[in-house]
């Protein structure tokens, strides 16, 4: 048992410091998913440690104190996503508006072959707007048949796991499908027309995660190019997809502030999305981001459809003469500069493959 032990404290003292270097490869950045697995094994190892470790205590105590400040470091991560923190996306106070519309957020898994529970769950929900990931041809020809509800569309299918499908039953202008960084992943802009005649940009999104052999540059150079558009622009904005990332890693929190949008989750709750097929493994994947002017009314995690995701739905009303933030984050000049750095050097790597 004490070798076990002194094995697990080494495994979480390296799960903890690995992510500290600012690095794109995978297995440094793989590090930043399982915060609260990480702290829940930091927390065995000091109760196995105090028990079986029979050390002198000028090296049991010192050991102590880094596991419990290891802990400390994970938890504090988390945290932000309990209602323990302050809500940096407000709740609206005003009752829904014409402005007001929904959007549900799903990954379907492209070896699902439960169509008719995405079905079901789109017939249930209703929303008004509807991004799709992971569509092959198959699951797109099944999506069709939405097309009598939804009047409005931009779809790319495709059979590497990276196809995206939007629909809306909200006026859809200036559509373009964008490869920002590799020709196989691709993107969505658009700009949606609200009821009232007012016009917000989207952009869905799904960049590829870290694995063996797939390093996070791609993944954080798409974020932060989109980050820098919407920073040039200045609209109303929403961003939403599977972005293979979590929302406390650096490069998250970086897109956020350098572009300014808030995460509803924050104060909230962490909402896992996924995956549906292992609970105690289970990361908040999938994300819906968005400006000032957008007061929340709803966000829910759904029920499975199938998918090895869950899908995510939330409310918003569109009220541009207000600032429903709270202690809005914006990126310092050094941040930005190293918003800039991180997209020029990832602009160099996708050169190079």
């Amino acid at each position: 048992m004490r070798i076990l032990t002194l094995l697990l404290c080494v495994l979480v003292l390296v799960a903890t410091g690995l992510p500290l270097i600012n690095s794109a490869a995978w297995w440094i950045r793989i590090f930043d998913f399982p915060r609260l697995q990480i702290a829940g094994l930091t927390l065995l190892a000091m109760v196995l440690a105090y028990f079986f470790l029979k050390f002198k205590r000028s090296f049991k105590l010192p050991l102590m104190l880094v596991l419990a400040v290891s802990l400390v470091y994970q938890i504090q991560y988390v945290m932000v996503y309990t209602p323990l923190y302050r809500t940096q996306a407000k709740d609206s106070d005003k009752e829904r508006t014409k402005d007001s519309f929904t959007l549900l957020v799903t990954n379907v898994r492209m070896e699902n072959e439960d169509k008719e529970s995405f079905h079901a769950l789109v017939k249930k929900v209703n929303p008004d707007v509807l991004l799709i990931n992971e569509p092959d041809e198959e699951w797109a020809q099944s999506i069709n048949k939405l097309d009598r509800d939804f009047s409005y569309s931009v779809k790319y299918p495709l059979d590497n796991t990276y196809g995206m499908i939007l629909l809306s039953k909200l006026p859809l202008t200036e559509s373009a499908v964008n490869f920002l960084v590799k020709d196989s992943i691709p993107s969505i802009f658009t700009k949606i027309t609200l009821p009232s005649g007012s016009k917000i940009d989207f952009y869905g999104v799904h960049p590829e995660p870290p694995k063996p052999g797939t390093d996070t540059y791609e993944r954080d150079t798409e974020l932060l190019l989109i980050g820098k558009e919407i920073k040039e622009s200045k609209n109303p904005t929403v961003v939403a997809g599977d972005l293979n990332d979590v929302g406390w890693s650096s490069t998250s929190k970086l897109f956020r502030k350098y572009s300014e949008l808030v995460d509803p989750r924050e104060g909230r709750g962490l909402y896992n999305t996924y995956s549906v097929f292992i609970p105690l493994f289970r990361y908040p994947l999938d994300h819906i981001f968005y400006s000032k002017e957008f007061g929340l009314l709803n966000l829910e995690k759904l029920e499975s459809i199938g998918s090895d995701h869950f899908p995510i739905l939330i409310g918003l009303n569109y009220e541009p003469d207000e600032d429903n933030t709270e202690g809005l984050e914006i990126a310092d000049p050094k941040e930005e500069a190293e918003a800039e750095k991180k997209i020029e050097e990832g602009k160099k790597e996708g050169e190079k493959n």
